[in-house]
């Protein structure tokens, strides 16, 4: 349809749809002044432009437009994000610096960017001294899994040494995974007899936009295959289904927690099979970078992670400022190994528990998910967007709210530095724990008290 077209079909409208078109336009303004003019420490500017964005999205949900102008506007909007340089992030730094060590043929895994640049032997153009002044990390070996260094090579061969064009590689990654996601979760709500408008929920909602395709990072990647790997496990491709869930394991690592909830849904045979290939693969993405650097980098640094960084937790900061009272001191590192834990423990008593007969894949997802998060010391905005993905195949609409009120975790970020503000974190988690627990009392369908044996030799 030609611009003209366009005007003169908007024009011929009922007022409704009028304006539903005049708040999406709305709606792409405020996105392009997030893209663009707008830094992590204009507070007010950016939360203000969020919770109107987030209001505009719910109402486009429940608009009169059709279906594919909703799913339009949902590409429209991510597309805005794809030639923009991150404002609300600084890992893409990182990311391409990775990138560059790859394409140079030195294992990301093995030094420290510190040790990098300080070595008179290492002389590459790319890795200069204000790109490693930008890292927010130096002193940290990557984090990052394979399928993230496979994306972050891939930019920084194509780039030819230029960030900003590594960036918009690495955003067309995100946005072609966003995409996949998009046609995936229409899929699946087809499958399981859900509402189609369910996706409007996912294809609008400015907590992925942003922090997806905006900000780039690898939940868009962790989302595409988890729910591809479903997919073809619907299908009855158990073999494929394990190779997009190593996939997405190689993505972010955290899938792994989502793996006791096929305990009760596949018979041992094929439970086996699916553990064994999924884990197989998973050891296979890591060949080129084995060694026993892997192995004390990535340890190290995600303990360090989790023993030293602290925001926007819930339940740790709880046990912090218990630890203050008993102790005088932070006890974060003593309560880390605890809350580690706790998470596995309880995520594991979910999994035997939980009511299958209830509960679908991916819907049942949200729970390892979420309790990881709520035993976590450090919580990231973009940590929220897989269960906002995941909870429109279940009863659960908690992670909606929380896709509104993580955001408010920005607030903390001042031209002087980052300081964490007590009524954000009592506005956002009360919310949250408060619709979640009302949810849980209403449903009454998560936990079954009952053998979990019997379901996971009987169950086809």
């Amino acid at each position: 349809m030609s611009l003209r077209g366009f005007v003169i079909d908007l024009l011929d409208r009922r007022p409704g749809q009028k304006l539903s078109f005049i708040l999406a336009f709305v709606s792409v303004l405020l996105y392009v002044q997030i893209a663009y003019f707008i830094q992590r420490t204009d507070t007010n500017e950016l939360l203000g432009s969020y919770a109107l964005l987030f209001l505009l999205h719910l109402w486009l949900t429940k608009s009169i437009l059709s279906f594919k102008y909703i799913i339009g506007f949902g590409i429209i909007f991510r597309l805005i994000f794809v030639f923009s340089i991150p404002s609300l992030s600084d890992d893409f730094y990182r990311f391409f610096w990775d990138g560059v060590l790859i394409q140079n043929q030195i294992n990301p895994f093995l030094y420290l960017p510190r040790e990098i640049i300080e070595n008179p032997a290492i002389t590459i153009n790319a890795l200069s001294v204000p790109l490693f002044e930008s890292l927010n990390s130096p002193d940290y070996y990557t984090v990052y899994p394979p399928v993230c260094q496979f994306v972050f090579w891939v930019a920084a061969i194509l780039s030819n040494g230029e960030i900003k064009i590594a960036v918009l590689i690495m955003k067309l990654f995100m946005f072609l995974a966003e995409v996949g996601s998009i046609y995936l979760v229409m899929q699946l709500l087809k499958i399981h007899k859900l509402r189609r408008e369910y996706i409007f929920f996912y294809v609008l909602n400015p907590l992925i936009i942003i922090e997806l395709v905006g900000n780039i990072h690898f939940e868009a990647f962790l989302i595409f295959f988890v729910l591809w790997a479903v997919y073809l496990l619907q299908k009855k491709k158990l073999a494929l289904g394990s190779i997009a869930f190593a996939l997405a394991i190689a993505s972010k690592l955290t899938p792994i927690l989502m793996l006791p909830f096929f305990l009760k849904r596949l018979k041992f045979k094929k439970l086996m099979l699916f553990y064994g290939l999924t884990l197989g693969i998973v050891a296979i993405t890591f060949l080129p970078f084995l060694g026993s650097a892997l192995f004390n980098g990535l340890s190290s640094s995600i303990g360090l992670y989790f023993q030293k960084f602290e925001f926007n937790a819930s339940i740790f900061y709880v046990i912090r400022e218990i630890g203050f009272w008993v102790k005088g001191w932070d006890i974060i590192q003593i309560a880390s190994k605890w809350l580690a834990l706790s998470t596995v423990s309880v995520i594991l008593f979910v999994a035997f528990m939980e009511n299958n007969k209830k509960q679908n894949i991916p819907g049942i997802l949200i729970w390892p998910l979420f309790i990881y998060f709520a035993f976590a010391s450090i919580i990231h905005p973009w940590y929220a967007t897989p269960i906002v993905a995941f909870c429109w195949f279940s009863k659960y609409r908690f992670p909606l709210v929380w896709s509104f009120t993580i955001f408010l975790s920005y607030s903390g970020y001042t031209i002087s530095g980052f300081h964490e503000q007590l009524w954000v974190l009592l506005v956002e988690y009360i919310l949250v724990y408060g619709v979640m627990m009302y949810e849980l009392i209403k449903y009454k369908d998560l936990l079954v008290i009952e053998n979990p044996w019997n379901a996971i030799f009987s169950v086809k």
